[in-house]
């Protein structure tokens, strides 16, 4: 006999928002049902047996709560509850019309009003959302790692004589202007085009304020669903980059290196991370597999937290 799934467990499995419709649910079903197919599991870092067993509660959850659509398609379900509206031209309950839900609040005093977890409609920007929302921490960031790379980058003039010896070159002096001229590049690059580190950074803050003040705050915009700033931080990383000039350093140590045990040490660690770089660059090695284990395990974390959060701020998870 097949096991049910409760409403709140199969909520919990698809990650749906807090109101979600379904077109939601089948965004969200699509997603996990791409991720755990056969041909993709292994880049997610799952195995075959485990990607079996999480589509089979993928499948579960969505037969659970496809029933809550039949004969009402433009339905909204409240997570969590049995609320369900119907997406109307009219009226308060169920508009989706944030003019008129909001109309007589403060967009700073509700959960919902820049929630990630409320529905698809956008919110008008207010000074303190624009101050302290996404947009001007980025570029914040962004400066920061710019002003870093100005004052780092080896191949600008006044940086020459640091990273360009007069005399002969070593190993040790080709490792240091390649860390130069990778991570502060890196960073200015990665957090302009992704917005990560800020995301993460923000999403500290929030949590903190909120912990805090039990008023929950998320000054992010509105999505369809939400994600962990940090599993996103570990998963979506050049890590060939950022692996070879420490794969680098480590061999030109061992060249450095007088004691045989610390020559071999070194050139050991540096053979193995070099190898590992190149698997990364085809999407292989142990860095691959290991961040990927991690990431999974972040973003459990953080769901579990995430709930107590909202426990604690007096709303429904």
């Amino acid at each position: 006999m097949r096991q049910e799934m409760s409403k709140e467990a199969a909520e919990e499995v698809l990650r749906l928002p807090r109101q979600y419709t379904k077109s939601d649910l089948r965004r969200a079903y699509t997603k996990l049902a791409r991720r755990y197919h056969p041909d993709a599991a292994a880049k997610y870092g799952y195995d075959e047996q485990t990607a079996q067993r999480l589509m089979v509660e993928a499948n579960k959850a969505n037969d659970t709560l496809r029933p809550l659509f039949e004969g009402r398609p433009n339905a909204v379900v409240e997570r969590g509850s049995s609320i369900v509206s119907t997406v109307g031209t009219g009226g308060r309950a169920g508009s989706g019309n944030f003019y008129e839900t909001y109309a007589d609040q403060d967009i700073w005093e509700t959960s919902e009003g820049w929630s990630s977890e409320a529905s698809m409609e956008k919110p008008p920007l207010s000074v303190r959302s624009v101050l302290l929302g996404p947009v001007v921490l980025r570029v914040v960031l962004v400066a920061l790692f710019a002003y870093v790379w100005w004052c780092t980058f080896p191949l600008l003039d006044h940086n020459r004589g640091r990273f360009f010896p007069a005399g002969e070159w070593t190993l040790l002096d080709v490792a240091a202007l390649v860390a130069a001229m990778v991570y502060p590049t890196y960073l200015v690059a990665y957090e302009a085009f992704s917005g990560q580190i800020s995301g993460l950074l923000r999403e500290v803050l929030n949590g903190v304020v909120s912990w805090v003040t039990r008023r929950y705050v998320d000054l992010r915009p509105r999505s369809s669903s939400y994600g962990c700033a940090l599993y996103k931080l570990i998963r979506n990383q050049l890590y060939f980059l950022l692996l070879a000039p420490i794969a680098l350093y480590l061999i030109a140590w061992c060249l450095a290196s007088d004691p045989l045990p610390l020559k071999i040490a070194f050139g050991v660690a540096g053979g193995l991370l070099a190898f590992d770089t190149l698997a990364a660059f085809v999407h292989g090695g142990l860095i691959n597999v290991w961040t990927s284990a991690l990431s999974e395990r972040v973003e459990a974390t953080y769901l579990l937290i995430r709930r107590r959060l909202l426990g604690r701020c007096g709303i429904a998870s």
